[in-house]
């Protein structure tokens, strides 16, 4: 069979779609190289495939909150001079170095829109099949008006320019987001979910699963691998408002470093759960009330997958697009994340989101979320390509 190597850049949520890739390309007999962040490098290996490193900065959840700054666009979108860094940043010649090194001998490179001019001069050089594709829908979603105007927030290549997308492959559901005609030959397959190999034995703890299934049913507070400026004020803010509708709240520590320290000291820490390493989300959505989030597309389509409404919280990148897609749904709403109180929480969880029309149709999308298969179609794809 064919040797593929898988290149993607980004936080932990950019990477593990492609790792769910890799690993199904490799159950088809294919020997799969990932060239990603070195703080991925654990999950590729959990997966069983090769992991290469990717060059240098690496992002990892001590990096992005050295600088959390970086992550939030909206003092931009409010008119200030200094644009964001994008936080993506990466030195191109090690990348290509790195990939270079990766693609000897191999058959096929598959890149991710920001490895994507990297990726190219790699498959000129060895005449390889190249594949790009992108599991973050903005780019491809927008009109090219709506994408010049937001360059600013979300990353972009050569790509953009390009007339032949034959051989482009976008990993999210059109029951999700639409693609624009500009980009009608993109193959739509679904989402690329990822499956943790230890999920399958994982059992929840006597504690979380007494917490988790008691009635009402809890929050969920996850802002997955990106980061915050003011962690305890995120805290604070939500467990006040679940406190406020009288819901238990469970809090992912994730990248931004939700911990019990950040609790106020008048809140019951009954009713307040913080988890952190391995838990399938799988099984505290299908169990959660709602998801409040950051806004990155696999939380987002996971929740969904499990029916399970969401509050989107957006900073900066493709997040803004993200909620629009869960506004024009009416899966569940966005709030201003520079301007959260415990009362607009409360007020807008207990009115839209908490209510009978939000849940049914998270359902309902869930319904057509689960029954695609977006892996199998990618790749079968990229077995037509090689």
């Amino acid at each position: 069979m064919s040797t593929i190597v898988i290149t993607s850049y980004g936080t932990l949520g950019d990477n593990l779609p492609y790792i769910a890739l890799g690993k199904v390309l490799k159950t088809r007999g294919h020997q799969v190289r990932m060239v990603v962040n070195e703080a991925v490098h654990p999950y590729v290996l959990k997966a069983g495939l090769e992991p290469l490193a990717i060059g240098r900065p690496n992002i990892d959840s001590e990096e992005v909150r050295r600088h959390p700054q970086k992550w939030n666009h909206l003092p931009f979108l409010r008119g200030d001079k200094e644009i964001i860094n994008s936080g993506f940043e990466h030195n191109i010649n090690d990348s290509v170095d790195c990939l270079l090194e990766a693609c000897d001998g191999a058959d096929m490179v598959i890149s991710c829109l920001l490895q994507d001019a990297v990726a190219g001069i790699v498959a000129d050089i060895y005449y390889l099949c190249w594949i790009r594709s992108s599991v973050t829908p903005a780019p491809l979603c927008f009109s090219r008006a709506e994408t010049e105007n937001l360059s600013y927030i979300y990353p972009y290549d050569s790509w953009q320019n390009a007339k032949d997308f034959s051989r482009f492959i976008l990993a999210a559901s059109p029951y999700f987001c639409q693609l624009s005609p500009k980009y009608s030959q993109v193959y739509q397959t679904g989402f690329w979910f990822y499956e943790d190999p230890d999920w399958s034995s994982w059992q929840p703890s006597k504690e979380l699963r007494e917490f988790v299934e008691q009635e009402p049913k809890p929050l969920v507070l996850s802002y997955g691998s990106v980061p915050t400026e003011n962690p305890q004020e995120v805290v604070e803010v939500h467990v006040r408002a679940a406190a406020k509708l009288g819901r238990r709240i469970v809090i992912q520590q994730g990248w931004a470093d939700f911990n019990e320290s950040h609790l106020p000291s008048d809140i019951k820490r009954d009713n307040v759960m913080f988890i952190d390493g391995l838990i399938s989300h799988d099984w505290l959505f299908s169990r959660a009330a709602a998801l409040i989030t950051h806004g990155g597309v696999g939380s987002i389509a996971r929740s969904l997958r499990n029916g399970c409404p969401v509050l989107v919280e957006p900073l900066g990148h493709d997040q803004f697009f993200n909620a629009l897609q869960v506004l024009r749904l009416g899966v569940g709403t966005a709030m201003n994340s520079q301007k959260l109180t415990v009362d607009g929480i409360a007020d807008v969880l207990e009115k839209k989101i908490l209510t009978p029309d939000y849940k049914k149709q998270a359902i309902e999308v869930g319904q057509k979320i689960t029954v695609e298969q977006g892996l199998i179609k990618a790749c079968d794809l990229i077995e037509s390509w090689l």
